[in-house]
């Protein structure tokens, strides 16, 4: 209806290397992947029965190498740098604290490696705008999700390079390619040398 089918399908089809999925759902994203470019994927969702749904539709894949696993996006029990790519659709709009969650997706991607993201936010248009935080509330008590949050915003303050975005629907549909900085890698290897 809104075009996300087409979004899903130009952001996930980005990922590639070792990929980790947070928030994954029902798995709406697997038939996205490119079995060409995914050399391993891994799917986390905090709720048992979203993963369960997910699992059942894991031939969608295509042959890339999957694994399903409980956990919250907000502290994962992955080793930093363990992904080239991490894909989020939907997830930043619920998390409790959208910085600090996209911090430790951030801890977990390589130096240089991608965050794909589509995502609900703020609009670009004030009258739409203003539309969202009347109907704030009720939305966040409904659905879980603020759809107000200024998206761009979050993920540059932690810490992300944004190389490229799209935005529809008002503005409130936002989809976000960045970057972790590959300088970011050698000012933490420069630090653990201080601590020895």
């Amino acid at each position: 209806l809104l075009g996300i089918r087409s979004l899903r399908k130009q952001l996930v089809t980005r990922a590639q290397g070792d990929v980790l999925e947070v928030a994954a759902g029902t798995g709406r994203n697997f038939r996205f992947y490119d079995p060409a470019k995914v050399k391993s994927l891994v799917v986390t969702d905090f709720s048992r029965l979203m993963l369960r749904k997910a699992l059942e539709k894991k031939e969608a894949l295509r042959g890339i190498p999957a694994e399903f696993k409980l956990q919250n996006s907000a502290k994962m029990k992955f080793p930093d740098e363990s992904f080239d790519a991490v894909v989020d659709t939907f997830g930043v709009c619920s998390y409790e604290k959208p910085v600090e969650t996209l911090q430790e997706l951030k801890r977990v991607i390589k130096p240089g490696g991608a965050l794909l993201l589509l995502e609900h936010g703020e609009s670009s248009w004030i009258y739409f705008q203003k539309k969202l935080e009347r109907s704030l509330l009720r939305h966040v008590w409904k659905f879980g999700c603020y759809h107000n949050r200024p998206i761009r915003q979050l993920v540059n303050d932690a810490g992300f390079d944004v190389v490229f975005e799209k935005r529809r629907v008002f503005g409130t549909i936002y989809l976000i390619v960045a970057r972790k900085p590959a300088k970011e890698h050698v000012r933490q290897l420069l630090d653990r040398k201080e601590e020895e």
